[in-house]
């Protein structure tokens, strides 16, 4: 009997009810699912019929099989190309495991050997016929069944009978893949409330409210209807962008930055003056360029701003935090520091950027500058530190996260008030938005092959969909492109809503005061519990908060960020990929309020007409953590940028590392400016040193003198800094 049971086990389960089904739906008429039940009953299968109407369910959403209404219900019928698909699929997506990063960089590796198998003809093919499904329909369709394949795993976890204890491990990694597929989706990437998209905190609370509640849905179809209506452009998939028409030349801007850490290196490897932190200093500084020269001295250069102007400018106004130095902030822990040093570099940048929304002087030329059109960041326009968690702290960390949420916001009412956009160019893209309705709308195709009515016979959909959008739109944009080709191919637009950038995106709810919402009931709470709260909170709560008119709270009702791939390039192979334009969109993020089409199309167009008119370029460097060369292709005016604050950042450090060794020099005695060994200053020594660094600084600035380290000893402050930053200004993957 023992054996028996053995046996039993074995034949039946989950691959091979998987391949039962497969088998019968393989026949002629195809099959349903109560006679593949009935046919596995008779071989001693003990499940029940539920468990084979997920396998349907699933192998429907994969493109394994067709579905077909008939008067007794639904058959299934196979498709035949694709019959070995399912068993490498479920290999594949079980190894995908955080445990295991080593397997699951493997498994990424195949995927794109999988893409680079599809021949070129069969993805001109694709993007011809992706110009005639309107984008907000698919997106519709693919989000619900991805939401029903979840649904019919967890259905399949909650029955002991379905699965061995080998297997059941297996099943639950899938089921985990698939819940954060539909979380990176749905909340990170579109930001849809609960109520269109209610997904469970765990594969574990799931499984266990599907045995209690017999859970039948995790999507509401009108809801989601509703809110890709405001994140969906009502367009097809694919799009084909005519020259763009523009009565006079754009004024385009870029801005890039650099941060260069580590600089008071030239004391020598062997030196004993230590601080102890990596890097122990880093300099940020970022520069602004335009389309357009000027004439200095009988030479014709291009018009820029940077930030800082010069190594006595640092810690002032627009350039603050253009020095970090853990020994500048001693209320940062390491890992805040470190954090910091990005969040530093992000707001130097924005600043760079809204001085370029403005109109600026060349004074050595005497010309004045007009405001630009649209200004291009290297990189994402979105903060990089954007959750409210941080932007409630009183240390410095939360000062400069504040400054970086301020800028943005000031930025954002350029955008809607002055006619102007500000867009980014991401290199590496790492966003799964895009790719998952793709693959499923693939798959679906495949699954509905009859004849020739396409080249593809199956789709991998599991295993493509640990691609990023990058390197599939690349694909799908380029292939069969040659140089000079007309007209350009685009994406639909997708609108992500600020709060899908922060923590509330899990959490988000459209019912109540919307996308603010939860960051003012902390608000509220906090009023009626004030006396609970440390000295911090009420500091925060009840001397920085705005209420309704914070910048925090206004990005949450304000802002979108609009994001598309352009295909204006001869095909490209596995070396280079196409960035993803983001552009900000400020409309409101109420779901009841009026559409934000309006608005974002605008700035859809300025970033178009602009890329048109400045034109592509190769970059082979542009790359801070790549050990070899790696081509990028982005606008040309931004490797423009990135080239002229290349040598203003090296032109700086040096010119930081003179400032630094003169007075180093002056105040150990010692004539020797590199190179000098100085020995570990005592406490007092460096309090000193600070304090007349800041006092010479202020003086040539023409500010009044501060009292001196000794004068200001009984204060007990926190140690002198140099410049740290006392009043920090407010301001991203």
């Amino acid at each position: 009997m023992s054996d028996t049971k053995t046996r039993e086990q074995t034949s039946f389960s989950s691959a091979a009810r998987k391949e039962l089904f497969l088998e019968y739906a393989r026949r002629d008429g195809g099959t349903t699912a109560t006679e593949v039940h009935r046919a596995a009953q008779q071989q001693g299968d003990t499940v029940t019929e539920e468990a084979y109407y997920n396998i349907a369910r699933r192998l429907v959403h994969r493109g394994l099989v067709t579905t077909e209404k008939v008067d007794g219900g639904t058959r299934y019928k196979a498709n035949t190309a694709a019959q070995n698909q399912w068993l490498e699929e479920d290999d594949l997506s079980a190894l995908v495991n955080p445990e295991y990063p080593l397997t699951a960089i493997t498994i990424w590796k195949e995927a794109q050997r999988q893409i680079n198998e599809v021949s070129e003809d069969a993805w001109v093919e694709l993007r011809e016929r992706l110009r005639n499904v309107p984008a907000p329909k698919l997106f519709h369709e693919a989000i619900v069944s991805y939401c029903d394949d979840f649904l019919a795993q967890v259905a399949a976890l909650a029955d002991p009978k379905n699965y061995d204890p080998k297997a059941l491990a297996n099943a639950r990694q899938e089921a985990e893949n698939s819940r954060r597929l539909l979380l990176q989706l749905t909340k990170y990437g579109l930001g849809l409330s609960s109520e269109a998209v209610n997904l469970p905190v765990s594969v574990e609370l799931a499984v266990a409210s599907y045995a209690r509640t017999r859970t039948t849905s995790y999507v509401n179809g009108e809801r989601l209807a509703e809110e890709l209506s405001r994140r969906i452009a009502d367009e097809p998939f694919i799009v084909g962008v005519e020259t763009p028409r523009s009565t006079r030349k754009l004024v385009i801007g870029a801005v890039d930055g650099s941060t260069r850490g580590g600089i008071l290196s030239f004391l020598g490897e062997e030196g004993d003056f230590n601080v102890g932190h990596s890097p122990m200093i880093a300099v940020n500084t970022a520069v602004g360029q335009v389309n357009r020269d000027v004439q200095i001295d009988r030479r014709r250069v291009p018009a820029f701003i940077r930030l800082p102007e010069k190594p006595e400018d640092m810690q002032r106004a627009d350039n603050r935090y253009t020095v970090m130095a853990k020994l500048f902030y001693p209320d940062m822990s390491d890992v805040q520091y470190m954090h910091s040093v990005w969040n530093a570099m992000d707001v130097i940048e924005a600043k760079a950027a809204l001085r370029l929304l403005k109109r600026w002087d060349v004074i050595k030329a005497g010309v004045e500058i007009p405001a630009a059109d649209i200004v291009l960041r290297d990189g994402t326009v979105s903060p990089q530190d954007r959750d409210a968690s941080h932007y409630k702290e009183i240390s410095t960390y939360g000062q400069i996260v504040r400054d970086m949420i301020d800028t943005n916001w000031e930025i954002g009412k350029k955008c809607r008030e002055d006619g102007q956009t500000l867009a980014g160019v991401v290199k590496n893209a790492q966003l799964r938005v895009f790719a998952p309705i793709f693959n499923w709308y693939v798959g679906q195709l495949a699954a509905k092959r009859t004849g020739s009515r396409t080249q593809l016979e199956a789709w991998p959909l599991q295993t493509m969909n640990l691609i990023p959008d990058q390197v599939l739109l690349t694909r799908l944009l380029t292939a069969g492109r040659k140089k000079g080709d007309a007209p350009w191919d685009r994406t639909c637009v997708v609108l992500r809503p600020f709060h899908a950038l922060t923590h509330y995106a899990r959490t988000y709810s459209s019912s109540g005061s919307g996308p603010s919402g939860s960051f003012l009931n902390d608000y509220n709470e906090a009023r009626e519990k004030w006396d609970d709260l440390n000295a911090e909170a009420q500091h925060f709560w009840g001397d920085l908060f705005r209420v309704e008119n914070d910048p925090y709270v206004k990005m949450l009702e304000n802002v979108f960020y609009g994001s598309m791939f352009v295909g204006a390039v001869p095909r490209l192979d596995n070396e280079r990929n196409l960035p993803r334009l983001e552009f900000l969109v400020p409309a409101s993020t109420h779901e009841r309020d009026s559409l934000p089409w309006g608005s974002a199309n605008s700035h859809r167009d300025r970033l178009l007409t602009a890329i048109h008119q400045n034109g592509f370029d190769v970059s082979d460097e542009h790359s801070m953590f790549e050990d070899r060369a790696k081509l990028d292709i982005l606008p040309s005016l931004l490797i423009r940028v990135h080239d002229t604050v290349k040598h203003w950042a090296a032109d700086l450090v040096s010119r930081v590392q003179e400032y630094v060794g003169f007075h180093l020099a002056r105040y150990v005695k010692s004539k020797k400016i590199r190179g000098v060994k100085v020995r570990p200053f005592t406490r007092s020594e460096l309090e000193l040193l600070y304090a007349q660094l800041q006092q010479e600084r202020e003086a040539q600035a023409g500010a009044p003198a501060r009292r001196s380290a000794v004068e200001t000893a009984g204060d007990k402050q926190e140690p002198l800094i140099l410049e740290g930053p006392e009043n920090p200004p407010s301001s991203e993957s």
